[in-house]
């Protein structure tokens, strides 16, 4: 019997032994901070007027005479997104029997400037820093009399801009802008605008060198600049695999920490993710379909592939959503299997086949092994716990007999 015991207990070592310590596995992960912005149309509207060579800030004169010319210059800058302006021109006169101002008393207009109903249209975009002068001078007609003096006039001027992207004017028309409803600004004064710089590559690569995951560059957005209302953009991220092994990627996003008015952005923008063609994900920028993972694929060692997304800003929005901004985070997360140096088996002394490697979960358990591989570890030592127990009571009958 006490035979019998000590082969139960080579045996359940033997078990233990065999089905342990085979396989290890990697797992790295990046995170992407990608930032989103809305643009804003700011422009200013100053007088200036000529003294000599130079200019300087309009001041009304006290009092005018008939044939005098006024140097007058009403500009028009942009301070943020190139734009479309346009300009309407008032006047005031305190009597309603004698003539006042009219648009054939200003002089110095330029072509690019048409008259279409009651406003002045600018046919140029406006792009930012720019100026446009709307007139130069204004001449009182050397045919008014006495009738006219003391007669108080004015010339009263209200600019208007709207947004030059996604947005073509009808100038042979008799309303360019259409029924576009002009709201008030809500920007702040010269508030800050970026501009696409030069279009950056997008890139993911489990490098095999680093033997981790590396992102080029940190933000996926970089190229979208600041968007406004209607912007419909495209861009790829290649995702790569450069180690000497097979690895899965997974990709999810995380729109944690973002206050109500950052997501009611996100929550408008729309959001389409293709993985080498086949549709990943399409909804809202916010992506509560995308918390969980979601495999990218299985890579070889050199394989590659493109990931493209589509963000569509929506074309109804107005100027509450000015200068908004908001953070999405792109989290990948790869899995690499492991095989560890091959073990002797204590029955044959021969070592055991390498095992092909499979596809693994992302999720770990708080000691760092997968779900599968605990189960497998309790699995073994609860079986060799009880053949143990078994080869005790063998022993112990064995003294009896």
């Amino acid at each position: 019997m006490k035979k019998l015991a000590k082969f139960a207990a080579a045996a359940a070592a033997m078990v233990f032994m065999g089905l342990t310590g085979a396989y290890g596995y990697f797992s790295d992960s990046l995170t992407v901070t990608n930032h989103i912005a809305l643009g804003d149309v700011n422009i200013r509207l100053k007088e200036y007027q000529k003294k000599g060579s130079t200019e300087v800030l309009y001041t009304n004169p006290k009092t005018v005479i008939p044939g005098e010319t006024i140097s007058k210059i009403p500009r028009i800058t942009n301070l943020a997104k190139p734009c479309w302006v346009r300009a309407r021109i008032t006047y005031k006169n305190d009597r309603d029997h004698v003539d006042g101002f009219q648009d054939e008393m200003l002089a110095g207009m330029s072509e690019d400037w048409v008259k279409r109903g009651e406003y002045y249209y600018f046919t140029r975009i406006l792009k930012r820093k720019e100026s446009a002068d709307l007139f130069q001078k204004v001449t009182v007609p050397a045919r008014w009399g006495k009738e006219h003096s003391d007669q108080k006039l004015g010339i009263i001027i209200q600019a208007e801009a709207i947004q030059a992207a996604n947005f073509v004017p009808d100038f042979s028309g008799m309303s360019p802008w259409g029924n576009q409803k002009i709201q008030l600004c809500v920007h702040e004064e010269d508030g800050a605008a970026s501009c696409r710089g030069e279009k950056m590559d997008l890139s993911v690569e489990f490098n095999g060198k680093a033997h981790k995951l590396v992102s080029v560059p940190g933000d996926f957005f970089v190229n979208l600049g600041t968007a406004m209302p209607g912007d419909h953009f495209e861009d790829v991220v290649d995702v790569s695999n450069t180690t000497e092994k097979e690895a899965e990627l997974f990709f999810h996003t995380d729109v944690k920490g973002q206050d109500s008015s950052q997501l009611e952005l996100l929550k408008g923008i729309r959001l389409a993710i293709f993985m080498n063609d086949k549709k990943l994900y399409k909804g809202t920028l916010d992506s509560p379909g995308m918390e969980k993972e979601h495999s990218l694929g299985i890579f070889q060692p050199g394989q590659n592939g493109k990931m493209k997304f589509i963000l569509d800003v929506p074309a109804e929005w107005d100027n509450s959503y000015a200068l908004r901004k908001a953070d999405v985070q792109w989290i990948f997360t790869v899995n690499e299997e492991e095989p560890e140096a091959p073990e002797r088996t204590p029955q044959t002394g021969e070592y055991e086949p390498e095992r092909p490697a499979g596809r693994r979960s992302p999720v770990k358990t708080s000691d760092g092994l997968d779900p599968e591989t605990t189960v497998l570890v309790f699995f073994c030592s609860g079986m060799s716990a009880l053949i143990g127990l078994a080869c005790l009571i063998l022993r112990k009958g064995g003294r009896k007999e």
